[in-house]
């Protein structure tokens, strides 16, 4: 089977499926009993699914899945009980490059070509201009792949080509910054405003964790971002006194919660225990293993296993009554319930024992299934990414761990006390940065609060400045554009009082779907003449000064 015959199965079934799903089931639909019935019959039918996140909907597609380009997902999703959404859709993998159905009632008249990036509304979709009819594509004809289709295919693999072309333009440029980080464990992003050193962090954390589309990493378990500002403190980063809910008569306590960094390094802990261990089951023997090989004391993890056991059924022995006990089925079930286990724990006055030790299970369930998914590497990587690292206090939000994420003092060697240690369980428990966690922090030159950084962070960090012509590189800007920032931005230097640090980065060019755009005027009243009028206020004779700026952007425009 060539892949233009493959091609028309695997549209032929896209649309038998969904008509059968909007129809109510009905059987005399087009292509029912040579698509959805085989599968039907043998229990092997599912109806919704996100096939390029692993569902079993996609086995339904399997023999008109791979393409000599890549690989075809299936992704079906009601939006309010309808199916005539654009949540049903076929994709290239890891890409926004889809292939949508055009409605007629309960029939699909057309499909056709969009590039949809997951985090916008669907008005921001791009419309490909590439549309063809049911009956124009020739499916359920029972004849060979037409013209039409050819060419329908071709389109649709042009955009894939493309996409995998600038997707290894883009590798090459990143990798430079990728092996730095490997080295460095902590690097900050410098340049201008517009260099794109947000996007930059993301795209180099995709490389290090390997996975390829931003809708992957913002919800890998290896990945985290956070943007620092002046209110942001150690209690949000590491640890701190949480509220909790008001109790049954209205009285509000106090929680020790770990903060965002504190949890992500425990994640990354977690995992590289489990590979470590070699543990693949989640049993509770296993648990007590992954205890062991975090480093907890034994008294710690004996108190943890048996807190566990108690909850499966063996015998609590108490010199008072125990109230509201529940015994659980499984180790799973207990997971699902730790608000419930923590009421327990309230009520008998067990002092957390029990939800500590449930909320240490839940952490072995979910490091557990991260290291799966990652089973080929010894060490799943993490990264860490702090936008605006110079907004916030950072000898306050760090605290001791200024000298945990120093690179030679990663893992345990680099253990600390944190400020809540005395809180702890176990007074003694030490606080440490794994060496599989990597740290990446943004700043703009011009933000006067660079000023303030902590000269003890700054050696622990290795610093790139991203200039506007790499960010023009790095965002793979067309030549007219990196003609126009560089003219604009020989000018901007050449101005009193301006320098390299109020260049124009690529950004100010780009769209929210992250495409080039050619609409310059626009661009230059409502993104760049605002801008530069902020840079030169005050400064004498700023209009001569704008109108400078503005003729060097327009210079020999059609060049």
């Amino acid at each position: 089977m060539n892949e233009y015959e493959k091609f028309k199965h695997l549209l032929e079934y896209f649309v038998a499926h969904l008509e059968w799903l909007a129809s109510n089931s009905d059987t005399k639909n087009r292509g029912y009993l040579s698509y959805i019935e085989p599968l039907y019959s043998k229990n092997e039918f599912y109806a919704t699914g996100q096939g390029y996140n692993g569902g079993n909907i996609q086995n339904q597609i399997k023999n008109w899945e791979d393409y000599e380009n890549g690989n075809v997902y299936i992704n079906i999703q009601p939006n309010y009980g309808s199916y005539k959404t654009v949540k049903c859709y076929l994709n290239w993998a890891e890409t926004g490059l889809n292939i949508i159905a055009r409605w007629n009632g309960n029939q699909i008249d057309s499909l056709s070509l969009e590039e949809y990036q997951w985090w916008l509304k669907p008005a921001k979709r791009i419309d490909l201009k590439v549309n063809q009819s049911i009956n124009d594509l020739g499916l359920f004809d029972n004849n060979l792949p037409n013209d039409n289709l050819k060419s329908f295919f071709n389109e649709f693999n042009s955009l894939i080509i493309m996409w995998n072309e600038n997707t290894q333009q883009m590798t090459e440029n990143i990798e430079p910054y990728t092996k730095l980080l490997e080295e460095a464990k902590n690097i900050i992003l410098t340049g201008a405003p517009g260099t794109g050193k947000t996007f930059l962090a993301k795209q180099i954390a995709k490389q290090i964790i390997g996975i390829q589309s931003d809708e992957e990493l913002e919800k890998s378990d290896q990945f985290a971002f956070v943007q620092f500002h002046p209110s942001y403190d150690y209690t949000d980063f590491v640890e701190g006194l949480r509220p909790t809910k008001p109790d049954v008569n209205g009285n509000i306590g106090f929680q020790l919660k770990n903060g965002i960094f504190k949890e992500f390094c425990k994640k990354a802990i977690g995992v590289s225990a489990i590979s470590v261990g070699h543990i693949i089951n989640f049993t509770l023997d296993d648990y007590e293993k992954y205890l062991q090989t975090l480093g907890l004391v034994n008294s710690t993890i004996n108190n943890y296993k048996l807190r566990i056991e108690q909850l499966l059924g063996k015998d609590l022995k108490a010199k008072r009554d125990i109230i509201d006990r529940v015994i659980y089925s499984s180790l799973e079930e207990i997971c699902e319930n730790l608000d419930d286990i923590k009421d327990f724990d309230t009520t008998n006055n067990f002092h957390n024992q029990f939800s500590a030790s449930v909320s240490n299970l839940i952490d072995f369930k979910d490091n557990l299934s991260t290291k799966q998914e990652k089973a080929d590497e010894l060490k799943p990587l993490f990264v860490f990414v702090i936008d605006e690292i110079n907004r916030g206090e950072i000898s306050k939000i760090f605290g001791e761990l200024f000298f945990s994420i120093d690179p030679a003092y990663r893992g345990k060697k680099g253990g600390v006390k944190t400020q809540y240690a005395n809180l702890h369980e176990d007074e003694n428990e030490v606080f440490y940065v794994p060496d599989n966690v990597y740290i990446i922090g943004s700043m703009n030159d011009i933000d006067r609060s660079v000023e303030s950084f902590d000269f003890a962070m700054r050696r622990r960090f290795s610093w790139i400045e991203i200039t506007a012509e790499q960010s023009a590189e790095n965002m793979n800007l067309p030549q007219v554009i990196k003609y126009k920032m560089a003219k604009l931005n020989e000018q901007i230097s050449k101005t009193d009082g301006l320098n390299t640090s109020y260049h124009i980065g690529g950004a100010y060019f780009i769209d929210t779907n992250g495409n080039p755009r050619e609409d310059f005027e626009t661009i230059w009243e409502l993104r760049i003449e605002p801008l530069l009028r902020e840079y030169i206020r005050g400064m004498p004779n700023e209009e001569d000064k704008i109108e400078v700026l503005k003729n060097a952007y327009y210079f020999n425009e059609d060049n």
